[in-house]
């Protein structure tokens, strides 16, 4: 297993980690709200691929159970919104395969 600090990660302590996508107006300001919320490293490649393989080796170098609240969904332009949802899928699909970690978003309404 390789540990968050061997593959150059910020350290994330917080539980629950609070991903907030308030203020996001472009797909690029997504992936530095998700990069920043989970300390991704530098390399993280900013598209979908790259998601799952940073979550995944987050959720792998885990030995308790992480807790993911997103917010700021509601807020999103109407094209960023459909482009955030598919976060939200990744997110998902990797709670099932890896139960340790627990996404929720905390403000679908409009």
């Amino acid at each position: 297993m390789i540990s968050q600090k061997d593959r150059k990660w910020r350290l994330v302590t917080d539980n629950p980690i609070v991903l907030d996508f308030s203020g996001c107006r472009y797909a690029d300001e997504i992936h530095a709200a998700i990069k920043d919320a989970f300390g991704f490293p530098d390399y993280y490649g900013a598209n979908w691929d790259a998601l799952w393989d940073c979550l995944r080796d987050f959720a792998l170098s885990e030995s308790q159970q992480r807790f993911v609240h997103v917010k700021g969904i509601a807020g999103l332009p109407k094209d960023l919104c459909a482009y955030a949802q598919e976060a939200l899928e990744i997110m998902r699909e990797l709670e099932e395969k890896y139960p340790i970690m627990h996404f929720s978003v905390i403000d679908e309404s409009r």
